[in-house]
């Protein structure tokens, strides 16, 4: 008998809950995805330096050539900018929290007309010996505030 009572309220319930309005605001852009063209990565034997050259293309119009050189002791686990790239702005930053062997570095690519964003990403292993990445990676922008 509890059983069915508890069953009846919470089947009552959740109608309710289901067609409650969000509150929430989608930050995707309804612009196409950026694809980030021949993207390399050269470091000096010292891994004093490192850089980043690569295509931004918006899905539309030309592509922006961009190019993002990095300094340190290791420069290839460094983060990287800001550069500004025609339109766009770019950061980067490595990450080696999945543990040895496995770090990726993750740019940050501002179009400051359009105000959107977009995160590409390449595992070390991507980059390594100054190889171009292929095929090109596309990725979604998303809106900034």
């Amino acid at each position: 008998m509890q059983f069915t009572q508890v069953l009846l309220a919470t089947l009552l319930a959740v109608p309710s809950a289901l067609a409650a309005p969000s509150n929430e605001k989608s930050m995707m852009a309804s612009s196409p995805q950026w694809t980030i063209q021949n993207m390399k990565r050269v470091c000096a034997a010292d891994d004093s330096s490192c850089t980043w050259t690569f295509g931004i293309y918006p899905g539309s119009g030309d592509a922006t050539a961009c190019k993002l050189v990095v300094t340190g002791d290791h420069a290839s686990q460094a983060n990287g900018g800001p550069v500004n790239c025609g339109d766009y702005t770019v950061t980067s930053g490595w990450s080696g929290q999945f543990g040895a062997g496995n770090g990726f570095t993750t740019l940050a690519v501002v179009n400051n007309v359009s105000r959107q964003i977009a995160y590409p990403a390449y595992n070390d292993k991507q980059v390594e010996s100054g190889n171009v990445v292929k095929p090109d990676q596309s990725y979604p922008p998303y809106a900034l505030p």
